[in-house]
């Protein structure tokens, strides 16, 4: 059945065996086609694998399949504003994730990323700190993310020393991020 099947897979993507969970969820999915749950895991790990593409199609099966799925639609949105997509649908994918996750963290952070890309800065700035916000309510680590993001809103809405704080947040919880050189940049820039 689907959750056995779902159960598999999340084992084997957990211990790193990409490849193996990519069959499960396929063949899980020869026998239940109409399982939107199995496509969204799909994603996942296609996702993980860095193939956004086959990620991006596995969300849209899903869609296509449970038309307002909160996870897919945000899964969705987040890969289209990662690369480039389309933003109009982002956002209206974000903000269907929004109103069926609105306690997750990455959810409110998906819709401040699409409202930033529209270049609708203060919704952006209410969203990631709203995603800030719920991050501690959830007990989860603090995000250097969802400083990042915040700060750059703030920085495109004009308010440097807020930018300022949170862009130096990013580099308190982790002095390793991946985006620290634009970090640095930005701050650079802020102090000019």
């Amino acid at each position: 059945n689907a959750d056995a099947i779902a159960t598999l897979g999340r084992v084997q993507s957990t211990a790193g065996d990409t490849d193996a969970a990519l069959e499960t969820y396929n063949n899980g999915l020869k026998d239940n086609p109409k399982e939107a749950s199995l496509y969204i895991l799909l994603g996942g790990v296609y996702e993980n694998k860095h193939d956004l593409e086959k990620a991006k199609s596995a969300y849209q099966t899903a869609l296509q399949i449970k038309r307002d799925d909160p996870v897919a639609s945000n899964n969705l949105a987040y890969l289209l504003l990662q690369t480039g997509g389309n933003a109009d649908l982002a956002l209206h994918l974000a903000q269907t994730a929004r109103r069926g996750l609105p306690e997750l963290s990455n959810v409110a952070d998906t819709l401040g990323e699409a409202f930033y890309q529209k270049a609708v800065y203060q919704s952006a700035i209410s969203m990631f700190q709203e995603a800030i916000k719920l991050a501690a309510k959830n007990k989860e680590a603090e995000s250097a993310v969802y400083h990042y993001h915040l700060g750059l809103a703030y920085a495109k809405a004009a308010q440097p020393a807020l930018a300022k704080q949170h862009l130096e947040r990013v580099l308190k919880i982790d002095p390793k991020y991946p985006d620290a050189d634009d970090v640095r940049k930005q701050l650079s820039q802020l102090r000019s």
